[in-house]
Formats: C-alpha cells, structure tokens, sequence
C-alpha cells in the first residue's frame, strides 16, 4: 500500500513537519545564548567568537563598575514593587473576572492582556505621549507604573487558570459554618491561590527586569541595567556586556523555570 492511500499519514507528515519547524525555530532563538555565554569568559579586549583564552576578566569588571551595579540594583527593585503590585492588583482582577458576570467582560478582559500582543515600541509611545502630559516622564513612577500595566496580564491569566478549577464548595462550607468572607479568603481562597499568585510574581519581575524599550522612552536620564547595556552598545563595545548578558540569561533561565513549574503545579492541584 502507498504511504498517501493511509488516512493517518497525512497527519503524521504534518507533525513532523511542525517538530522540524519547531526544532529549527528553538535553535535560531537559542543560537545567540549559545554565542554570548562563550565570548563572555573571553579573554580577548573585543568581543570574540571562539575565544582565543578564557578568564573571568570580564565577569570582574562588572562586579567593579560603579555604574553597572548601580543599574543592576535600580533595575532590581524596581522589579520587586513591579512584581508586588502586579500580583496583588492581577489576583483582585482575576477575582473579580470569575466571581461576576456583567456586559463587556469579555471586552475588559481583552483589554487587560492587550500589553501581550500590543507590538512593545507602540505601546511605549502611548505611554510616553500620555506620561508626557501627566508630567511623569523621567520618573521612577512613571516606570514602575507603566512596567506594573506591561506585567498584569500575567497575574490575571495565571491566577484566573487556577480559579477556572476552584471548588467554589468549599467557600460556601467556610461561610455556612460561621467565618467572615475575610476569613474565607484568607484560609482558604488565598492558600489555595497561593502558588499561582508565586508564578505570577515570577514572571512579573523578569518583564520588569529585562524590558528596555520603555525604559528608554520614560526613564530620562538614569539607567535601568537593560538601559545601561543599551547605552554601551552603541558607545563601545565592551565585552564586559557579554558578562552581564551571561548572568542575565543565567537568573532569567532559573526564574522563569520555577514560575513554570510553580504554574504546573498549581494547576495539577487544582485539577486534583
């Protein structure tokens, strides 16, 4: 028989086709970290691919510039309130999504995610138009602010994931036998909630921390670390960034992975 006379066969040429993309797609995306990694334990004055030695020259020169440790630790906390207030605002949010019904939820939903598919370099116009005329560009409230709106739909996607397989029973069971709605949420709501509000908190500080393009637009003057590499790039080429791109894909890749298996977690227990 003729592979083509098989009715599975066209689906099984479609799937490898697709696994064939996807493999090609993951090393187009991979194949830059696997180039900075190397040229940043270079020994070399210039960026270098193979190096010709190999040293922690460069990963010492970032621990000793005043100015890279400086960004690294404004970039830091900022991402730490971003963090904080996303998953505290996107856990109410997502609350409130699921336990009421009104014209234009799904509308307002849309609207709540729109930063996920909003092309960046428009939505950080937006924001610089609008924060021009609030007076908040150059203002580390106005970063906060607009990374806390870039950050949201992660909380309220995560967070509402978990609530879709909330049993809602065991609420009802907390009120019936006398606790306040305060109590309820507290010991069994938010416990509940609890690993998915982690993942989310995650993944907001990692949007926080490693976004540049609206840093560049609102933060004026002073330098975020993904700013501060910006800002060497086009000045000079200094390997020291290789260094610090290194560590970055490094904290990244951790963080990221835990607020995946944090996410999967908190969904296998709710499925459970």
């Amino acid at each position: 028989m003729h592979p083509s006379d098989d009715p599975g066969w066209a689906g099984k040429g479609w799937s490898m086709a697709f696994t064939a993309y996807f493999i090609l797609l993951l090393i187009y995306l991979l194949l830059p970290l696997l180039i900075v990694i190397p040229v940043s334990f270079g020994e070399d004055q210039w960026l270098q691919f193979p190096p010709t030695s190999l040293s922690l020259r460069w990963y010492r020169s970032y621990f000793s510039d005043p100015g890279f440790i400086a960004a690294t630790f404004t970039s830091f906390w900022i991402a730490c309130v971003v963090s904080a207030l996303a998953t505290v605002i996107g856990t109410v949010t997502a609350l409130g999504l699921s336990r009421t019904r009104f014209r234009g939820k799904s509308l307002l939903y849309g609207f709540i995610i729109a930063p996920m598919v909003i092309p960046i370099i428009i939505f950080a116009l937006a924001l610089f138009i609008l924060f021009n005329q609030l007076k908040m560009t150059g203002s580390v409230a106005g970063l906060i602010l607009a990374h806390v709106v870039l950050a949201l739909p992660f909380p309220v996607l995560i967070v509402s994931a978990a609530l879709e397989q909330f049993d809602t029973t065991l609420e009802r069971a907390g009120r019936i036998l006398g606790a306040t709605p305060l109590r309820v949420f507290l010991h069994i709501t938010l416990p509940y909630l609890a690993p998915a509000a982690l993942a989310s908190a995650i993944f907001s500080f990692f949007v926080s921390f490693d976004e540049l393009v609206i840093a560049l637009f609102i933060t004026g003057r002073w330098d975020t670390l993904p700013k501060r590499i910006w800002s060497d790039l086009r000045l000079e080429i200094d390997p020291t960034i290789a260094a610090v791109a290194a560590i970055l894909i490094a904290i990244t890749l951790i963080g990221i992975t835990a607020g995946e298996l944090l996410r999967r977690w908190a969904m296998a227990r709710a499925a459970n």
